[in-house]
């Protein structure tokens, strides 16, 4: 989010909070201003705070359906802790009037996770012979 805001402005960027950091109007705000030197305030921002669940690291029901959904319907495969919950969130702000209908969308797929507790929990066991 913080390299989008110079160029596109803050009206024009809508972040996705997934829980990685405590703060993160004030994070994104200090990686934004850094590289330009223009000063981005955190109030500014547009920041959905509504994908973050339970906390970081664990799946939330919106994130899960947004990945099936955009699994089902577009062929994009999705992880369910950043892009699931950022898909989420587009889909959310949607739904809340915030992103309308007709209106040019991008959304910046930053990579999948190929890690799945699945795969975690066979790492674990292999480990342990």
């Amino acid at each position: 989010m913080g390299g989008l805001l110079d160029p596109l402005g803050s009206a024009r960027v809508l972040g996705v909070h997934c829980g990685a950091v405590t703060d993160p109007a004030r994070t994104v705000s200090e990686l934004a201003s850094g590289p330009s030197g223009t000063h981005c305030k955190p109030e500014t921002l547009r920041l959905r705070l509504d994908q973050v669940g339970d906390g970081y690291g664990t799946p939330t029901a919106a994130a899960s359906a947004a990945l099936t959904l955009t699994a089902r319907t577009e062929g994009i495969v999705l992880d369910p802790i950043y892009t699931g919950r950022a898909m989420a969130g587009l889909i959310a702000a949607v739904e809340d009037g915030d992103v309308v209908p007709g209106q040019r969308t991008v959304f910046l797929h930053s990579g999948v996770c190929p890690v799945s507790s699945v795969t975690r929990q066979r790492s674990r066991n292999w480990r342990r012979r």
